[in-house]
């Protein structure tokens, strides 16, 4: 039996107090035991990854290793439903494209970007893909076709940008909102007749149905990646936070010089061919830098064009939406680790 507790000890063992002692009790050792779990969960980083690929790239970095805070991974088959339940804090931690990022906010997600994760080159990583004998072979041969992509996604994104550069109105394609995995199996039974999407799905693609890129993000105004927190998150759980970032910044720049070891990891992460790895990790080689105005704007003019298609509906100010301070911490606990090495 549960102990008495207060001035119902003397009647506790019968009747109508010993009731409503023994619910106080309950009640007392629930709220220890929610205080407990909320205890724990702030000390465990959750972040959203997709196929493994950040995983992954921590693991091949050795950056997993010292961590004094267990990490909690989750997975997402694209970043809008990431920033649900980022927003919702499920999840504190969730790379991101600036359009999925600008849709989420649009709708009013408590998050903000920390880190900009700056691509080189070109932007072969978000794709329009057709299927192999297609007769469609450039972006004008879009009109009057189907496009398979998550609305508000960089896939979504990609298609209004490669539209607007060679003058066409969206009113001349349709597209159909779906999850890649959908989106896939919708190109490959003919239900769309092209699909509009991201790494490690572009890869993927090409290599197991031959599918072939009409348009990549090489010259459109797709600005860079970022890494967004919850508000929450940034509110509870600020030094994992930066310590995190540290960790993937380091990793990244260990990727750019070990691609090769990044990929077979990756392969024998996922069971994918090394050389479609391979194509994944190049593709998405990139450095993190800070978040400066510069990027800002260029979130900004992601914004401007989605509330000029129609796919927001209000005008929105992204400015409010980045934490230069967690990038900032992060140089610290580089700094401290590589003194420590």
């Amino acid at each position: 039996m549960l102990p008495c507790f207060g001035p119902l000890n003397e009647t506790c063992k019968g009747g109508a107090a010993w009731l409503v002692s023994r619910r106080m009790q309950l009640l007392i050792l629930l709220s220890v035991l929610l205080l407990a779990f909320h205890a724990e969960a702030d000390e465990v980083l959750r972040i959203g990854d997709a196929k493994g690929l950040s995983h992954a790239l921590l693991a091949a970095a050795g950056e997993l290793e010292g961590l004094d805070y267990p990490i909690q991974w989750a997975e997402f088959p694209a970043t809008a439903p990431a920033l649900e339940a980022l927003s919702a804090g499920a999840i504190d931690l969730r790379g991101a494209a600036a359009a999925p990022l600008v849709f989420a906010l649009a709708a009013g997600a408590r998050v903000k970007a920390v880190a900009v994760l700056h691509q080189e080159g070109p932007r072969a990583s978000v794709a329009i893909l057709v299927p192999p004998d297609s007769t469609i072979h450039r972006v004008s041969n879009l009109r009057g076709k189907r496009i398979g992509t998550n609305r508000g996604s960089v896939g979504h994104h990609l298609v209004l940008a490669a539209l607007r550069r060679e003058g066409i109105p969206v009113s001349e394609i349709e597209i159909r909102n779906l999850l890649p995995a959908d989106a896939k199996a919708a190109l490959s039974a003919g239900a769309v007749d092209a699909w509009s999407t991201w790494e490690p799905y572009v890869s993927i693609a090409e290599a197991e149905d031959r599918d072939r890129a009409v348009v990549d993000g090489t010259g459109l105004p797709i600005p860079d990646s970022v890494w967004v927190a919850s508000d929450l998150a940034l509110t509870q759980k600020r030094a994992h936070l930066s310590d995190l970032v540290a960790r993937l910044g380091r990793a990244q720049q260990w990727a750019h010089s070990h691609l090769d070891e990044y990929a077979h990891l990756y392969a024998s992460q996922t069971g994918l061919a090394v050389e479609v790895a391979r194509g994944i990790v190049a593709h998405m080689d990139a450095v993190f830098t800070p978040i400066d105005e510069g990027i800002i704007r260029e979130y900004q003019s992601v914004a401007d064009l989605y509330r000029d298609a129609g796919v927001i509906r209000q005008p929105i100010d992204v400015s409010a939406a980045f934490d230069k301070e967690v990038w900032r911490a992060s140089l610290s606990q580089g700094a401290r680790r590589s003194t420590q090495q």
